[in-house]
């Protein structure tokens, strides 16, 4: 599908995890763990879904001009390990409450996550990120951080877990309504004009900057706690 960072890749899933890796190649490759087509089901279809099985792998893979599409297509779930070209866009919707884990690594493109109950770890990526968690966790390592592009990050009940550069360049929204924010980087706050007192955002939110400001960073979590650290 080539390695552009216009090309998207689009998953929808339920009932089954996902590992998705980045590679230098055009290609996007599919496995499947533990996956079988019923032998008497050769030749028909099933009903359930509103897509074909066109992989043998309870999957349908669609192609819509720079994007690709893998829909489940089957009730039963699965493993999948999925490699994508590393700088397209990587778009993961969990369609169901009963998702597994989602994992991802080696991208340098954007990355859009919407989750029920699983969590996911992403490792090894420059973003941008726009993430919603319901239930899960989000742990999160970047290698850089696009600078062209902001994150959105939010989680309901589950821990978001931050990882950067020291050096890393960001101005920073962070809310935790019930929780704590735990970070090791020193996170300069504005400062009042009138009185020259750092300028900290009411309730719940502070905003700050890391190495004099960058792209901006949003990050919130309702009932769980936000750990924003650096890389070791």
């Amino acid at each position: 599908m080539g390695n552009s960072k216009d090309n998207q890749v689009q998953i929808q899933v339920y009932r089954s995890s996902v590992e998705v890796v980045g590679h230098n190649s055009d290609e996007v490759i599919i496995e499947a763990k533990n996956y079988e087509v019923p032998e008497r089901a050769e030749g028909l279809h099933s009903l359930f879904s509103e897509v074909e099985d066109n992989t043998n792998l309870g999957l349908a893979v669609i192609k819509e001009k720079n994007t690709l599409k893998i829909l489940q297509a089957s009730r039963r779930g699965s493993a999948y390990t999925i490699k994508v070209p590393k700088n397209v866009a990587v778009v993961y919707h969990e369609t169901s409450p009963h998702g597994g884990k989602f994992e991802l690594s080696d991208t340098a493109g954007e990355i859009d996550l919407d989750l029920h109950h699983a969590s996911a770890t992403l490792t090894n990526i420059t973003g941008p990120v726009q993430a919603n968690a319901i239930h899960g966790h989000l742990d999160i390592t970047f290698s850089e951080l696009n600078q062209a592009k902001g994150s959105s990050i939010k989680s309901v009940h589950g821990p978001i877990d931050i990882t950067l550069p020291g050096n890393t360049k960001a101005d920073w929204e962070l809310e935790a309504n019930y929780g704590e924010i735990y970070t090791d980087f020193d996170i300069s706050h504005p400062s009042d004009s009138k009185n020259g007192l750092a300028k900290i955002a009411g309730g719940n939110t502070i905003k700050g900057k890391t190495n004099n400001g960058g792209v901006e960073m949003s990050i919130s979590a309702v009932h769980s706690n936000i750990f924003i650290r650096k890389q070791k």
